[in-house]
């Protein structure tokens, strides 16, 4: 069963609608991270071997990296506001987990939320930026990193919310390892250049 906590380097699996609306769900749930412990007393250890292989399992923590949690991308023409293509934002984000406990692994589901407003220098209403998905340890090993394209269309607006879920990444647990001792990290794919903007320049309101 799913362990919801908020705050792919494996098979993915396709998305579900109901899933979907269970991801998309979550990010209206208030900031949590880790999983619940169970406090039980029992007459032998057969009873209270039931009871941890019962207790929710914690799901790994996640985070938007700091400084990658926006991205700005410009005409190529300068630094101007008249030289915006799009300014985007990652305000939320939300994640659960599974434990297979034939196979040792935890697969986890995430999604995050964000908002997008289009610039004066856009040639089209839909676009697509790039956000990326690492996992870490706690110990400081990095254990994969992938980048997913993140449409966004305006439509008749200048300024639209986005979701992106990502389903089906795959880390083993066992012994003192589980699901606690990782991190999921997301954020914009930024070049050099925009790095180097965001940490100038903070990502004023949009309209």
């Amino acid at each position: 069963m799913p362990f919801p906590t908020e705050r792919q380097d494996a098979p993915r699996r396709t998305a579900s609608a109901a899933r979907a609306v269970a991801l998309a769900g979550l990010l209206m749930m208030p900031l949590a991270l880790g999983g619940c412990s169970w406090l039980g007393m029992g007459s032998d250890d057969d009873d209270l071997d039931e009871i941890e292989a019962s207790a929710p399992k914690p799901c790994p923590t996640i985070g938007v990296l700091d400084g990658a949690d926006r991205i700005t991308v410009f005409n190529g023409s300068g630094r101007d506001l008249t030289d915006v293509v799009v300014r985007a934002e990652i305000t939320k984000a939300a994640i659960k987990c599974d434990y297979d406990t034939d196979d040792h692994t935890i697969s986890v589901d995430l999604a995050f939320n964000g908002g997008a407003e289009m610039g004066p220098a856009a040639t089209s209403r839909d676009m697509t930026l790039k956000g990326f998905l690492a996992v870490t340890r706690t110990d400081g090993k990095k254990v994969s990193k992938q980048i997913y394209d993140i449409p966004v269309s305006f439509g008749t607006a200048r300024t639209v919310r986005f979701l992106k879920s990502v389903e089906g990444t795959v880390v083993p647990y066992g012994g003192t390892v589980n699901g606690s001792i990782y991190e999921f990290l997301i954020g914009f794919q930024l070049t050099p250049d925009q790095f180097e903007y965001n940490s100038k320049v903070p990502l004023g309101p949009m309209r």
